[in-house]
């Protein structure tokens, strides 16, 4: 697994999921639960589904944790 893309599609599921919430961790794990990678032709498809349940996990895990505390668990800087 290329670790640097992982990290790229980690930020991009999240930063899309704040964007198109009201910004409760509740929504944005709603928002993330909905996502979902498939189809036959995507591309790094390892790293996408490890970042996809990664972020998942997070934030239905950690939902009562300050939303910066759970960017910074995830190794994100800014999701804005």
């Amino acid at each position: 697994m290329n670790r640097k893309l992982y990290q790229e599609y980690l930020q991009q599921f999240v930063t899309q999921a704040i964007q198109n919430s009201d910004g409760s961790n509740r929504e944005i794990y709603e928002l993330l639960s909905e996502m979902q990678v498939k189809g036959l032709l995507v591309s790094h498809r390892e790293e996408k589904r490890r970042a996809l349940a990664d972020a998942q996990q997070a934030f239905d895990e950690h939902r009562h944790w300050p939303l910066e505390i759970i960017l910074s668990h995830l190794g994100i800087e800014s999701a804005t």
